[in-house]
């Protein structure tokens, strides 16, 4: 089964995962959007559906974005996941050196700032997928 026409936004805000969605719809309708509000059902929803692309947000509730870096890094170099998704990190972090660190992780193509400007997400979405 091919899944490489699968986004996953992770995002706990409703307004902002909407705002997500409906932007995906108009730019990349070819793909099957998936939506998670929090960290744990982002990576249930990351490893059933295998997403090309994943839109993750850094900071949530209970578990964070880095909570999700860390498990799929774990799952890569164990062999217990078979596929790496491009990960774009949207993060209201403003400290400059915590976002290069975030460039740094392993399958993180590209870190964006929050509010996210949907002109620049539409130019990585051009080189990403």
């Amino acid at each position: 089964m091919n899944h490489s026409k699968d986004i996953l936004i992770i995002e706990d805000e409703s307004i902002t995962r909407t705002m997500y969605v409906s932007f995906f719809q108009k730019i990349a309708p070819e793909f099957n959007l998936y939506e998670a509000c929090n960290a744990l059902e982002g990576l249930c929803l990351c490893f059933e559906k295998r997403p090309q692309l994943i839109l993750l947000d850094m900071i949530m509730p209970e578990y964070s974005g880095e909570f999700i870096l860390d498990v799929m890094e774990e799952g890569i170099s164990k062999n217990i996941l078979s596929f790496i998704p491009k990960i774009i990190v949207v993060s209201s972090i403003d400290n400059a050196n915590e976002l290069m660190e975030l460039t740094k992780r392993l399958a993180v193509v590209s870190v964006m700032p929050k509010p996210l400007p949907f002109e620049t997400l539409e130019e990585l979405l051009k080189l990403h997928l």
